[in-house]
């Protein structure tokens, strides 16, 4: 429920709908918007190694949270198209360095060996179906209660799920598997911690 759905499925609607008239210079912005989000992940591949997975997905949650306010207030002045398309490309940039680059690498390494597949057919059918329902909801939301308070519920569920990942999600950087399940055992301490 992160919003990604919304501004990949309907970003040509959303930017003709602030300004842009052209339906082929919105599908270009949108293609402009895809290159960036991709060489976010790039640069998310090239340092998680060295920041670490917990930082990475911060980052990227953060700039979705800051996009999302963008998108509010955009809506809200009744802005130009740039603050949408920035808006745009920002929450794109952040998720593919943050969620879209990482969460299941994370989750493969949170989940025991005997719960993996059971741990991602779960995060998979959760992932489907809240794809679904922002399908089918985000249009009909944008028409009845706006843009700010379409983009404003993202923006409350971005900073619940980056008061979440800071909160409950652990650093896996660098860590042998069997550490990590030990750390889910052990109510969320790391094996070494437990043995001071």
């Amino acid at each position: 429920m992160t919003g990604i759905n919304a501004i990949v499925y309907y970003s040509p609607t959303i930017i003709q709908e602030v300004g842009v008239t052209s339906p082929t210079g919105a599908i270009i912005a949108t293609g402009f918007v895809q290159v960036a989000g991709v060489i976010a992940e790039i640069v998310a591949f090239l340092v998680v190694d060295r920041w670490g997975r917990r930082p990475t997905l911060l980052t990227g949650i953060g700039t979705m949270a800051a996009a999302n306010a963008i998108l509010v207030l955009a809506y809200a002045l009744n802005s130009p198209a740039t603050f949408t398309l920035l808006g745009i490309l920002l929450f794109t940039v952040g998720f593919n360095f943050g969620y879209g680059s990482l969460v299941w690498v994370y989750a493969s390494e949170s989940f025991p060996v005997r719960l993996r597949t059971q741990g991602g057919s779960a995060m998979l059918t959760a992932d489907l179906l809240a794809n679904f329902i922002v399908g089918v909801v985000f249009l009909g939301a944008l028409g009845a209660l706006g843009g700010s308070v379409t983009f404003g519920i993202f923006f409350a569920l971005a900073l619940v799920s980056l008061a979440f990942v800071y909160v409950l999600a652990p650093e896996t950087k660098g860590r042998p598997l069997e550490a990590i399940r030990t750390y889910w055992y052990n109510g969320g301490s790391w094996p070494e911690e437990t043995n001071t």
